[in-house]
């Protein structure tokens, strides 16, 4: 399958016409954060920052009312601007809706891409297909991927995943992945993917059915990778991988990234930072929370020039006061520097993996 590139010309402001549903940019969002209230920013900002959210941005009827929190969302993170705390890249996942496609303009990032909107035919045309659970009905909704980003986006490719790559209700949407390349200014060109798989519980599909459609994402992510990354470029790539505490799972997903650079698995950023501060991020709930759930991960993928160093994390999206919060996932960012390879970095970085 040929994945969709864009030159970098159409890149600016790539969302502006693509906004689903006119989404108001007045209303919901409440008493603006206290900057004092943010995670405080590790000692050393790194470079550059990936902050990865599945925020909830559901239709009606499968979520109601996500509007308020959405608009919140997106004024947290231009709030997060005006103290010089904003991610530079922000990777979302669930971006269906008009408020959530709309959450990098509210935020006031410059450069907006969005995913996939349709997915290539099956390749196993005989694989059974359940009708009663939306397997048979086409894509009724995008991929609901989007990355917003701070810094020059040079180039982009994206593909969904082939339809029977799926199981249960998620066959209703497009998902699949999406490739940016952006400028980090004075350390050259790095690379940042996001991608949402196949749910276990939320598809409705019989476990055989979503074991086969993860191990398929996981050999055609594994696949786009190795054809569309430039593997001289350090890559970040994060998303929502519903890995879960389900063995098969977590064997298939590392052993098909594995092959993406020829050597082992990739190093996990949210993981690494923790095991390198255990007094800090390492003892917050929220990160032991979104680390033990294993969902929501951010993968590190070292350039052939150049590493990237893990530095520092923080969580904007987490539990809110009283309890609740904004979405069920959380958010977190992972601050990385940008470091030679071979060096004296790069290694601490893998020996902390």
């Amino acid at each position: 399958m040929k994945a969709l590139r864009r030159r970098p010309r159409l890149l600016l402001l790539a969302g502006a016409g693509l906004l689903l549903g006119g989404a108001s940019m007045s209303g919901g969002g409440g008493v603006p954060p206290d900057p004092a209230s943010f995670p405080a920013p590790p000692a050393d900002r790194g470079d550059f920052s990936v902050l990865t959210y599945n925020v909830k941005g559901l239709p009606w009827p499968v979520a109601l009312g996500r509007g308020a929190a959405l608009q919140r969302i997106g004024d947290r993170l231009a709030h997060m601007r005006a103290a010089g705390q904003q991610p530079s890249v922000v990777v979302l996942q669930e971006a269906f809706i008009g408020e959530a496609k709309a959450i990098g303009e509210r935020a006031g990032y410059r450069y907006r891409v969005f995913g996939p909107r349709d997915s290539v035919a099956s390749a196993h045309p005989g694989i059974e297909r359940r009708w009663y659970l939306g397997e048979t009905q086409g894509k009724q909704l995008d991929s609901g991927l989007l990355i917003l980003s701070d810094f020059p986006i040079t180039d982009m490719a994206s593909a969904a995943f082939p339809t029977d790559a799926c199981a249960g209700f998620d066959c209703l949407a497009a998902k699949g992945v999406v490739l940016v390349t952006i400028e980090v200014p004075g350390k050259g060109p790095v690379a940042v993917a996001t991608t949402h798989f196949n749910s276990r519980g939320a598809s409705l599909a019989p476990g055989p059915a979503t074991a086969h459609a993860f191990a398929a994402q996981s050999q055609f992510l594994a696949a786009f990778l190795k054809r569309e990354w430039r593997a001289g470029t350090p890559l970040v790539l994060a998303g929502d991988f519903n890995v879960g505490r389900r063995p098969f799972r977590m064997a298939t997903l590392p052993k098909a990234l594995a092959t993406v650079s020829g050597e082992r698995a990739p190093a996990e950023g949210l993981r690494a930072t923790m095991t390198a501060d255990k007094a800090g991020i390492g003892r917050s709930p929220d990160a032991l929370s979104i680390r033990d759930s294993a969902r929501d991960m951010q993968f590190i993928f070292d350039g052939e020039d150049r590493s990237l160093k893990p530095v520092g994390a923080a969580i904007p999206f987490g539990t809110e006061a009283g309890g609740s919060a904004l979405s069920d996932h959380m958010g977190f960012m992972i601050h990385y520097r940008v470091v030679p390879q071979g060096s004296s970095a790069t290694r601490g970085k893998r020996d902390a993996a």
